[in-house]
């Protein structure tokens, strides 16, 4: 059974570590791969409809991004996709999007072939490599998602809710005396909390990181990634 991390951030494998070291060859493998691809539906699909918008659905037999996502995954989980995968290729999210591109790639060479007569020709990996920017609004849709997920796990409670908005900036002297009324804390309560819950969403948000690296050592520098990411979100 895979080895989960723990709330000290000491643990022996990731998601992405299991997929790297059995290529996809084994259950515990799948398992790994499809948590995966349910972390980064949204990311992909968004980037899909990007496509999509660009070069219009006609390219791509005129389906929606929706069944293109589907399909892509499909290819991903269940056809091998990994059999050739080298452990040079890095993080998840970097190999995940040459993926996409080149699945699209596929699909679009492939309608490409269906109308002039032909049968399916097969489009090289490095037809499928990605633009600088598609890369940059790519990592936008991941940091958000990261940033969306790690925020559900913080819960709904209303001591919650009402400190979120000062999750990452700073929160005001009359709205510190505020919420101590509206909570039944003192402001001196209220800055705990608050510590407290920036805390958590850190240490939420770094166990979402994770799960996508191949070793902890590559933690910091996805958290890195990711702070530069949102901060084209605004959010920081």
């Amino acid at each position: 059974m895979m080895q989960q991390h723990t709330g000290q951030m000491g643990f022996d494998t990731t998601h992405w570590s299991v997929v790297i070291a059995a290529k996809g060859d084994d259950t515990k493998a799948k398992v790994a791969l499809r948590k995966l691809c349910e972390l980064y539906r949204v990311p992909i699909m968004r980037h899909i409809e990007r496509t999509l918008q660009t070069y219009s659905p006609q390219r791509y037999g005129g389906r929606n991004a929706e069944d293109l996502t589907h399909d892509f995954l499909v290819q991903l989980l269940e056809e091998g996709m990994f059999e050739h995968l080298e452990r040079q290729r890095g993080r998840f999210r970097s190999y995940l999007l040459g993926a996409v591109q080149h699945f699209l790639s596929n699909v679009r060479q492939r309608e490409s072939t269906t109308k002039r007569g032909g049968g399916f020709v097969h489009v090289s990996m490095h037809d499928g490599i990605p633009q600088a920017d598609e890369v940059e609004m790519f990592d936008r849709d991941w940091a958000q998602m990261t940033i969306d997920r790690a925020v559900a796990s913080l819960g709904n409670s209303p001591e919650t809710q009402s400190l979120l908005p000062y999750l990452t900036r700073e929160i005001s002297a009359e709205d510190r005396t505020s919420l101590a009324t509206k909570l039944g804390k003192s402001e001196a309560g209220i800055k705990v909390a608050l510590h407290r819950l920036r805390k958590k969403f850190r240490e939420n948000v770094r166990e979402q990181i994770c799960e996508t690296v191949e070793c902890v050592s590559e933690v910091d520098a996805e958290l890195n990634h990711l702070v530069r990411a949102c901060a084209g979100l605004g959010l920081y």
